[in-house]
């Protein structure tokens, strides 16, 4: 539906928690200027109707239970290619890969491109 949320990269078990990746569209608010909310509906730091990530972190012990979520958007679009294409301000987070010291995270861009953020694991030398 839009403005749903939709399912991300696979889940990620942590010794926090387990972390859930996932989408959505940022709300379009009708009352307000631009599409833009007042009542907090809405992530302020992007346009309404803006493909985004957010994500959650659930209890190991009981998977209902939600010990953190971000209220903001983790991941957004910033560059060029993130922004216009065939569906312009999407970036829509699909696959993530841990692969020689780095987390790989691959996303689609504006319906019309597939790009990869790469994160290095400050852990990844402490293991060697």
């Amino acid at each position: 539906p839009p403005g749903g949320l939709r399912p991300g990269p696979p889940a990620v078990i942590t010794p926090e928690g387990i972390l859930f990746i996932y989408n959505s569209k940022n709300k379009w608010c009708d009352y307000g200027r631009n599409g833009k909310c007042e009542r907090g509906e809405n992530d302020p730091t992007i346009p309404p109707g803006t493909y985004s990530a957010g994500q959650v972190l659930l209890s190991l012990d009981d998977p209902t239970q939600v010990v953190h979520r971000t209220y903001q958007s983790f991941f957004k679009p910033e560059m060029q290619y993130e922004k216009t294409g065939q569906v312009a301000n999407v970036c829509f987070l699909e696959g993530l890969a841990y692969y020689r010291g780095e987390w790989l995270l691959y996303y689609g861009t504006a319906d019309s491109k597939i790009a990869v953020a790469k994160w290095p694991d400050p852990t990844a030398n402490a293991r060697l």
